[in-house]
């Protein structure tokens, strides 16, 4: 096999030459500082065996000072995951971060694996506190992407070097980017009190998004054994590509009037259901912000799910578990206090609809709004998609001060877009975070009908009687434009 392996890589290597020529080579951080282990010396020659690629060792005063901004690329061997973190300090740690959200991207081995779940970048979690199973060769076995990237060398069982690498549950958090694995383990070590059986078909590679940016995590060790080398080296490949010629549609073109999907009439049912489901609190209910006092009054009906910016996570589902019928009438039996009263606020309110349609659909804020920002990796290509784009052809120069951004494109080219909107779409603005979800279009009134979860008036009340919803409520593309709104729209295919 191991001849094999190295034939096709060979082959594979020669196909890459004369694009990169052209593009000069990949530029790769190596993370060498406190808390990594002699391993490193295993991945540098490893990727010295790639003409491809150009590596540079950094520590972690260079990355605090900026270095990043020269790579496409940022490795973190093995060692110690706490350790290479407390040798980055707290802004080190930031910068790797704004590193992949940026469009770059980040792969961790073994410690490196440890590291983005430790630091809150993959929604990953382990298995079992205790981490010292072992160091054997185990099997791994590649998933329909993985051997996509990998080729068809590696099919089957293959054996890897194991050291101590990371035994995780993926995808715990929904409203965070998915996870797709490109490889599982098909063996095990439980060494040292480590629980048995929990490792066997869990996760071995794993590859997600963060920001614009990819995070490629290998548990095992690829670097160490020959074999294994072009594992490593052809998903360098795939996450410096994206790195570096990834550039994501962020921008949908549309005739006016263009058909709408059963897709987007579905969310905006959702959203209607959301503003509409009755409710009376059998307490008091104080505003998330306490010094607003009560605003929904016990034994009085309300309409909408309650505003909060405290329990917002909660979709109607969530709610209506709350409620229960007591003579006909559906009483809100759930939390009362301030900070943890049930309901949702504007961007989860829209992020709920959707996801109602798409049940992989993250639940974002308004700062995570931004086209092309948030993305999901394709699970058949293994590419990034971003959930949102622009509708129409606006540009888009700061988008979380968006009314600098209308400004700078003019009312002419703003009602183009605002043409161009479809039941479904939402409509952003920043830095004041508020988003909207369109109900329907009168291109020919210049008219834009949406339902928002809206909080209180300015003296304090609620938007409307007895409810902090608008349904059906119409604005002028005038009054979007004065208001800084940006087009945006959800990537409906992404299922």
């Amino acid at each position: 096999m191991k001849r094999t392996a190295l034939r096709f890589y060979l082959l594979f290597l020669f196909a890459l030459t004369s694009v990169l020529q052209a593009e000069g080579p990949i530029r790769v951080a190596l993370y060498k500082d406190a808390g990594v282990s002699e391993s490193y010396a295993n991945v540098q020659k490893t990727v010295a065996e790639d003409p491809a690629f150009e590596l540079t060792l950094v520590n972690g005063q260079q990355i605090r000072d900026g270095i990043l901004d020269q790579f496409e690329i940022v490795i973190f061997p093995g060692g110690s995951g706490r350790g290479e973190a407390a040798s980055l300090k707290p802004e080190g740690v930031k910068k790797v971060k704004e590193f992949i959200k940026s469009g770059k991207s980040y792969v961790g081995i073994c410690a490196g694996a440890y590291l983005p779940i430790q630091q809150d970048f993959l929604n990953a979690e382990f298995r079992d506190p205790a981490w010292q199973r072992g160091v054997t060769e185990l099997k791994i076995e590649f998933s329909p992407l993985g051997q996509k990237l990998v080729g068809d060398e590696f099919k089957g069982e293959v054996e890897i070097r194991y050291g101590n690498g990371p035994v995780v549950n993926i995808n715990s958090i929904p409203t965070r980017p998915r996870c797709e694995v490109l490889a599982w383990y098909r063996s095990e070590i439980a060494n040292n009190g480590t629980k048995p059986g929990i490792q066997i078909n869990s996760p071995a590679i794993l590859l997600s998004t963060y920001g614009r940016g990819m995070v490629l995590t290998f548990s095992p060790h690829p670097e160490h054994n020959q074999v294994t080398h072009g594992i490593l080296l052809k998903l360098l490949h795939h996450v410096a590509d994206h790195a570096r010629f990834g550039k994501p549609e962020e921008e949908t073109i549309r005739e006016k009037n263009a058909p709408v999907s059963q897709e987007r009439l579905q969310a905006v049912e959702r959203m209607r259901a959301q503003a509409e489901v009755e409710w009376i609190p059998q307490s008091d209910l104080t505003w998330f912000i306490p010094r607003m006092g009560v605003i929904f009054h016990a034994g009085e009906r309300y309409k909408g799910l309650p505003y909060t910016q405290g329990g917002r996570r909660t979709s109607l589902e969530d709610f209506q578990a709350l409620l229960k019928e007591e003579n006909g009438q559906p009483i809100y039996t759930g939390p009362t206090k301030p900070s943890e009263y049930r309901g949702t606020d504007c961007s989860g309110g829209c992020s709920y609809a959707w996801r109602h349609v798409i049940p992989v659909f993250p639940v974002m804020k308004t700062w995570d709004m931004e086209p092309g920002f948030y993305s999901r990796i394709n699970p058949e290509t293994g590419v990034p998609e971003p959930w949102l784009m622009r509708v129409g052809h606006w540009k888009m120069t700061d988008f979380h001060d968006s009314r600098a951004v209308v400004k700078e494109n003019g009312p002419e080219v703003m009602a183009t877009c605002y043409d161009q909107l479809l039941p479904g779409d939402w409509l952003v603005k920043r830095p004041d975070g508020h988003v909207r979800m369109v109900s329907r279009v009168e291109p020919e009134n210049r008219k834009v009908f949406i339902i928002e979860q809206t909080g209180l008036t300015p003296d304090g009340k609620l938007k409307s009687d007895h409810q902090s919803w608008r349904v059906d409520y119409p604005f002028t593309y005038d009054e979007l434009f004065a208001d800084g709104y940006l087009p945006v729209t959800v990537k409906e295919t992404m299922k």
